[in-house]
C-alpha cells in the first residue's frame, strides 16, 4: 500500500507540474493577458472626406472572428488608418490600444494585402524608430477586390519582416475589401 500511495503521489505531482507548464500565455487573441474581442479600424480621407470605421468582432473571446465588416474604398485614394483593439468581454469595454502603444517596443502590425490594388505603407514606430503599425497609409489605385490580413505580434523576433517577423500572434483577422 505505501508502494500505491507513494506512485499516486510521484503521479499527483506529475500532473500538476506539466499542468503547471501547460499554462503559459496564450497570445492568439490576447496580449499581456488581456483579450482582444474587437478590431476597428478607422480610415480617415487625406484630401478626401472619407472617414469611416469598420470592424472585426468575436462575441466569446474564442479567437474566431464572428462577424468582418467588408472595407469599401474608393479608388485613387489615400487614408490614414488608425487601429484600435478592444477587451468587450469587460465592463466598462477596454481599450487595449494604448497598453499596445505603450508595449509598441514589443509589438508589431503586420499588413498582407491580397488581390486588391491597393498598397499600406508609412507604419508609425516603436521608442527604438522599429516599424509598429498602429498608424499606416493606405493608398488604393484601380477598382478591384480582395483582402487585407493584419497580424499583431508579440515579441516579433525581426521588426523589419513583412511576411513572418517571428514572435507570438496575438490578433489575426482579414477583412474583405472592395476598391471602386
Amino acid at each position: 500500500m505505501i508502494h500505491t500511495s507513494s506512485s499516486l503521489r510521484l503521479l499527483l505531482a506529475m500532473a500538476l507540474t506539466v499542468g503547471f507548464f501547460n499554462t503559459g500565455c496564450d497570445k492568439h487573441n490576447h496580449t499581456e493577458g488581456e483579450v482582444i474581442t474587437r478590431v476597428t479600424v478607422h480610415l480617415t480621407g487625406i484630401g478626401n472626406s472619407f472617414n469611416q470605421e469598420f470592424e472585426a468582432k468575436d462575441d466569446d473571446g474564442d479567437g474566431t472572428f464572428n462577424s468582418i465588416d467588408p472595407i469599401s474604398l474608393p479608388a485613387g485614394s489615400a487614408f490614414m488608418c488608425r487601429l484600435h483593439l478592444y477587451d468587450d468581454t469587460k465592463t466598462p469595454v477596454e481599450d487595449i490600444s494604448e497598453e499596445v502603444a505603450a508595449e509598441s517596443n514589443e509589438h508589431l502590425f503586420v499588413y498582407a494585402v491580397s488581390n486588391a490594388t491597393m498598397v499600406i505603407g508609412n507604419l508609425n514606430t516603436d521608442g527604438n524608430g522599429a516599424p509598429f503599425g498602429l498608424e499606416s497609409i493606405w493608398t488604393t489605385a484601380l477598382a478591384s477586390t480582395g483582402s487585407v490580413k493584419i497580424t499583431l505580434y508579440h515579441e516579433p523576433t525581426n521588426k523589419n519582416s513583412t511576411t513572418d517577423p517571428g514572435g507570438e500572434v496575438d490578433v489575426e483577422v482579414s477583412f474583405p475589401v472592395t476598391i471602386q
